[in-house]
């Protein structure tokens, strides 16, 4: 290669990592947009209205990133605050844009869908709760049904989730109110004392990720 061609390939190299591609963390009713929050690499969020919707983005050197663990729970952790200030819609890490127009496609194809669950999850934080049994106790019959019973009694809605061993007796995500939020703590105790036998992995709150049926990808 001489001296010019390595000029050249330089000079790409230099455009390329020039560009700022637009990265989603979520989005929020336009009316709830005055939150403040920085995004990954210490970006700036920026906010792209479409009708009475607005997307949180920020800028982002790369098009499709490879997950990055460190990055994922710093997305993960943004969510939460967002969360913890309006209701959002999350997406996934790494859902990156190459520029607005692409953005506002998407926006405009899934508007009906964010509308209904912005709707659905208005007020509201998802919690886990897995019960894991002891390998050497036989859980009565009935137990179970019972814990699950208690706990949708205080949420709007539940997802299961998968049970990844046979010592999970139960592995749920519960769409709860903001103001219950104690209410359901409090019995997840109460489960604990009365089922000491079993072990309570309650997690959260967090964004309503097991309640999003919106499938919304970067390009």
């Amino acid at each position: 290669m001489n001296k010019m061609e390595a000029e050249i390939e330089m000079s790409q190299n230099e455009k390329e990592q020039s560009v700022e591609y637009i990265y989603l963390y979520g989005i929020i009713n336009k009316k709830d947009s005055k939150l403040k929050i920085n995004g990954l690499k210490n970006s700036p969020v920026n906010k792209i209205n479409f009708k009475d919707i607005t997307a949180l983005t920020s800028s982002y050197p790369i098009l499709n990133p490879v997950l990055n663990d460190e990055e994922a729970v710093e997305h993960a952790n943004i969510l939460k605050e967002i969360a913890k200030k309006t209701t959002v819609v999350p997406t996934s890490f790494g859902t990156v844009f190459e520029n607005d127009e692409v953005l506002e496609t998407v926006l405009s194809s899934s508007y009906l869908a964010i509308k209904q669950t912005l709707a659905l999850t208005k007020g509201k934080i998802e919690l886990g709760v897995k019960v894991i049994k002891n390998q050497l106790d036989e859980v009565p019959n009935g137990v179970a049904l019972e814990i699950l019973e208690s706990l949708n009694k205080l949420s709007v809605k539940s997802a299961k989730g998968d049970n990844f061993s046979d010592r999970l007796l139960l592995n749920y995500s519960f769409l709860v109110e903001k103001n219950k939020f104690s209410k359901f703590s409090n019995e997840i105790a109460k489960l604990e004392e009365n089922h000491r036998d079993l072990k309570f992995l309650y997690t959260g709150p967090w964004p309503p990720y097991s309640f999003i049926n919106i499938k919304i990808s970067g390009s």
